[in-house]
């Protein structure tokens, strides 16, 4: 298996690169105006022996060429750096639920007591989304929700984790049917951002060839590495992974250090570092006739979680990094005056609009 660093491939000069090298997110709309980066700078691994992947079946929206927002330049603007524009849309994505022990989303919600020893486990039925923003400086997509082919002998899902978190829905729940629905095609998303590289968040990045996928450095680092080890027991789909790198997608990580920023105007991409995961990222989002709205993902998965008092998730790879990220989430909030949208909440999201009904702006 090779893997081909971000930055410029010249094969002359030493292979050992700074880190300051790497592809920052700081490159979004300069000269080349959203267009992929020259060949050099894509990340390509590729496993010794692999079959050849078939094709992904959703095809983009039939549009204009000019309908695709993904080459199109980001026009300046003399707007405060965080002011929502005048026509951002918000549209919720239902992208159905998984059924799961509530121990996984609040730690010991059962527990065992010498007067019950034995107590029954509560299944519960979480929601997985995603969002979709229309934008004049380019659309963005935060998560992508769960592979439509997740189960199965041949599922892309390991046995375990289709056992353990089944996905409930009808066909029309995944993420290439909402959009689909909605008269969106892949090519007119210029942005498609991750929270994290979990198999409910990160189901359908393949079909996006074309957008910018912006993940952080250390989840990124910490797939690879699963896959290389080719480990079935976390929530890295490991033939999601395999598809990826197959590909030719256009990735852009976020350092570990770099700040928050702006990815269009009134949207705000959200370091958030590692907790639930090894690198969270979230977004916070300036509406004009809405409360500004932060999405937490899984770096807060409910209500419950929040607090106060805060309880810690059931599944998280740095527990005191989570509680952080909490803090640190309430103190934006309260600061932008801003709602929390959690990851996994069932009452939250049962509240929301859906895109079907509207949306928020």
């Amino acid at each position: 298996m090779k893997i081909v660093e971000f930055g410029k491939d010249d094969s002359s000069k030493s292979v050992a690169k700074d880190r300051s090298e790497r592809m920052k997110i700081l490159e979004f709309g300069d000269g080349a105006h959203g267009a992929r980066p020259p060949s050099g700078s894509k990340i390509e691994v590729r496993p010794a022996s692999a079959a050849p992947q078939a094709e992904t079946r959703w095809e983009p929206a039939p549009s204009a060429p000019s309908a695709s927002l993904v080459a199109v330049p980001k026009p300046k603007s003399s707007r405060s750096p965080f002011v929502g524009s005048k026509s951002l849309k918000m549209h919720v994505l239902d992208l159905g639920k998984l059924r799961l022990d509530k121990n996984f989303m609040v730690a010991n919600s059962t527990v065992a007591m010498a007067k019950n020893p034995n107590p029954p486990g509560k299944l519960i039925d979480i929601p997985v989304s995603a969002y979709y923003i229309e934008h004049p400086d380019g659309n963005v997509l935060f998560d992508t929700g769960c592979h439509p082919d997740w189960a199965g002998s041949n599922g892309r899902w390991p046995q375990n984790l289709q056992d353990v978190f089944p996905v409930i829905g009808p066909d029309d729940c995944y993420l290439p049917h909402r959009l689909e629905a909605m008269g969106i095609g892949a090519n007119q998303i210029r942005h498609v951002v991750l929270s994290h590289l979990h198999c409910d968040h990160a189901g359908c990045i393949e079909f996006f060839r074309k957008s910018n996928i912006i993940v952080h450095e250390d989840e990124f680092a910490a797939a690879a590495t699963h896959y290389a080890k080719r480990d079935h027991s976390t929530p890295y789909a490991l033939k999601d992974i395999e598809t990826w790198i197959r590909l030719d997608l256009n990735w852009r990580e976020v350092g570990r250090a770099e700040p928050d920023r702006n990815l269009v105007d009134g949207v705000k991409l959200l370091n958030l570092g590692a907790g639930h995961s090894f690198g969270m990222l979230g977004m916070m989002v300036s509406l004009r006739d809405h409360p500004n709205v932060i999405l937490a993902s899984d770096a807060c998965y409910t209500s419950e979680n929040y607090g106060p008092p805060m309880k810690p998730a059931g599944i998280s790879y740095d527990s005191i990094g989570a509680a952080r990220t909490i803090q640190r989430i309430r103190s934006m909030a309260d600061a932008n005056h801003a709602e929390v949208w959690f990851g996994h909440d069932i009452p939250q999201f049962e509240s929301l609009r859906k895109a079907s009904e509207g949306w928020y702006e």
